[in-house]
């Protein structure tokens, strides 16, 4: 009872920052949690998600490593899965993980949500968010780079 509120509380967090209208789930079958919020999931497990063709983008991906059926797979296949999600498949990503998974997340950009010095469990939670990602340093602006009113007036 205690994970159904977590994950319908996160949900809620993040459809207030972003909607959320399609969503993915791998390792466990997640559709309970998103009627409250009119999310349509989609559940496939490991080898169904990496043979799925890209035809669609979802608006979140969630992904649960520290379920029963995704403690065997391997980190090549972790690797391939989180890679497909991000850059193909889901705009906004939770991953559910063991603490072992830090290396990997952390080398494919994903963020800390749960700060694993907080508890005793071997569990982390992590996100990936392509709006946040990288922020706009100051100097990529029109500011800095060719601005046709400057044209003919000076020399470069």
């Amino acid at each position: 009872m205690a994970e159904q509120n977590v994950i319908t509380s996160m949900l809620d967090d993040l459809s207030n920052e972003q909607p959320i209208f399609t969503a993915l789930c791998i390792g466990q079958n997640l559709e309970q949690y998103g009627k409250n919020q009119s999310i349509q999931w989609h559940y496939f497990n490991v080898s169904e998600f990496l043979n799925l063709p890209f035809n669609r983008r979802y608006d979140l991906g969630f992904v649960l490593f520290n379920t029963a059926e995704m403690m065997n797979i391997s980190d090549q296949d972790k690797s391939q899965l989180l890679v497909k999600l991000r850059d193909l498949m889901a705009k906004r990503i939770v991953v559910v993980s063991r603490l072992q998974d830090e290396k990997l997340l952390r080398a494919l950009g994903f963020t800390q949500l749960v700060d694993k010095t907080t508890h005793g469990c071997d569990f982390a939670l992590w996100q990936f968010n392509i709006l946040t990602y990288k922020h706009v340093p100051d100097w990529l602006n029109a500011k800095f780079w060719a601005n046709p009113e400057n044209w003919n007036k000076f020399r470069w």
